[in-house]
């Protein structure tokens, strides 16, 4: 069943640090991953669903899909606005879109979809209801 989510948008501020820039200088591709986690961490957390509590209670949401696409160069110093919005919530799947800003031009787009899976088997599982009900509570989506 697919729950139809009303905007629940998040945004997070990151300044790129040295080690994260690449030979010509731009940030290099893997480090705008961690920049998508971090954001989606903190949207969870600020909702009232940390990750600690959701892998405490034997559940992990790993990556199963993601796509990303890089429209302007980000240097080392720059202040990296990452809007979060998540735009589908399934029984076993959540999906996120993000659009990564510098001084208010697009530098980078993406979509990361997490799976729902079961700590001990790894198996897929649905999403705990206290995860599903920060969401709710956070915005109008409906039951």
């Amino acid at each position: 069943m697919i729950r139809k989510v009303a905007a629940m948008v998040h945004n997070y501020v990151v300044r790129v640090r040295y080690g994260e820039t690449d030979q010509m200088g731009r940030v290099h591709h893997a480090a705008y991953l961690h920049y998508l986690e971090t954001a989606r961490i903190e949207m969870l957390r600020d909702s009232g669903c940390s990750y600690a509590r959701i892998e405490a209670e034997g559940f992990l949401l790993p990556v199963i899909d993601l796509s990303i696409q890089y429209k302007g160069a980000v240097l080392y110093d720059d202040i990296i606005e990452v809007e979060t919005t998540l735009v589908k919530l399934e029984r076993v799947r959540l999906s996120f879109d993000y659009r990564l800003l510098v001084d208010k031009s697009l530098v980078s787009c993406a979509r990361v979809t997490l799976a729902c899976v079961s700590k001990d088997t790894l198996r897929p599982s649905a999403l705990p209801d206290f995860v599903v009900n920060a969401i709710r509570g956070h915005d109008d989506f409906g039951a």
